[in-house]
């Protein structure tokens, strides 16, 4: 037997009025829905609940038996939702965030901010990676969520999308190609890249531009593999190699030996939060606030996807 919740509220009105009229009032719906809803709730019980005359109502004795364990049911009922919304407001425990690089730039400090503040006991931990596990811990189960550079290659991967920013070419300010504002996959058919070290081959495809579909001949060589961001921007401020990057590194990761030139007619980087498999209650508290962030500050994420958030 499934007995709706709904059906057990408009009993006990009844029952404890023994007025159609006032518990409907109460109720806040019509008298013919609340007799409609007495009637089906008698049927799913199988015997009749109330005497109905003209002039009274009355409960039955499998009523008046009836209505005891209706309001117990409804209060231990009512006790698991308190339960609930208390356990989801008072949130503890350790929440291992994977961290790459910038992260989220400019909407990182806002998410974290808002997270404390809306769950006070829990306690962040961030835990930093390299170019070496573009997963940020979530290959390894070290951490629980990450802000991610997509795409990666990662089974039962779940991800929300923060923004898209342009790909940009990190080269010395003294580079043939730092005179242009925007540098072109044919600019770069005789220059030298440098490529993440790392497994995931859809990752490294991304980052040296090998998932264009575009032949090997037509596009940058790739001279070394680099595990550390630091590493990568050492390369290129010794005018080994370019970097495939994003406008936001001048920003998080400046030198003044660099610049940063958009890369034109070709996909974005897309950032994400991202999570394994079904979420936890903290990893969705998480999410949930990261996407409120996001939302609240749609001209900071456009001016991040334009290539400026200054």
């Amino acid at each position: 037997m499934d007995v709706h919740t709904r059906r057990l509220r408009h009993f006990v009105a009844v029952a404890e009025t023994l007025h159609f009229t006032r518990a409907a009032e109460s109720l806040y719906v019509s008298q013919q829905g609340l007799s409609r809803s007495i009637t089906e709730l008698e049927h799913d019980v199988g015997v009749p609940l109330l005497k109905r005359t003209t002039r009274a109502v009355e409960l039955t004795d499998a009523g008046k038996a009836f209505l005891r364990s209706a309001r117990e049911a409804l209060a231990v009922l009512d006790a698991g939702v308190a339960d609930a919304h208390r356990a989801h407001s008072k949130m503890s425990g350790v929440l291992r965030i994977g961290f790459f690089a910038a992260s989220a730039l400019e909407l990182t400090p806002l998410i974290i901010s808002e997270f404390r503040t809306r769950h006070p006991s829990v306690s962040p931990r961030i835990e930093s990676y390299d170019l070496t596990d573009p997963s940020c811990g979530l290959r390894s189960g070290e951490t629980d969520v990450a802000f991610l550079r997509l795409p990666i290659d990662l089974a039962d991967l779940n991800s929300e999308v923060l923004f898209t920013e342009p790909l940009a070419i990190g080269m010395t300010n003294s580079h043939p190609l730092a005179a242009q504002k925007v540098v072109l996959l044919s600019d770069l058919q005789d220059q030298v890249i440098s490529a993440p070290r790392t497994d995931d081959a859809r990752w490294r495809a991304f980052w040296t531009l090998r998932d264009l579909g575009v032949d090997d001949d037509n596009l940058p060589r790739i001279s070394r593999e680099t595990a550390t961001m630091d590493e990568e921007l050492d390369n290129v401020a010794a005018g080994l190699t370019l970097s495939v990057s994003v406008p936001s590194m001048d920003r998080f990761a400046h030198r003044a030996s660099l610049v940063y030139r958009t890369l034109g007619q070709v996909p974005g980087s897309t950032l994400c939060v991202g999570w394994r498999g079904q979420p936890t209650p903290l990893v969705q508290a998480f999410i949930a606030v990261s996407r409120k962030v996001r939302d609240e500050h749609r001209d900071l994420v456009a001016r991040i996807e334009s290539g400026s958030a200054d």
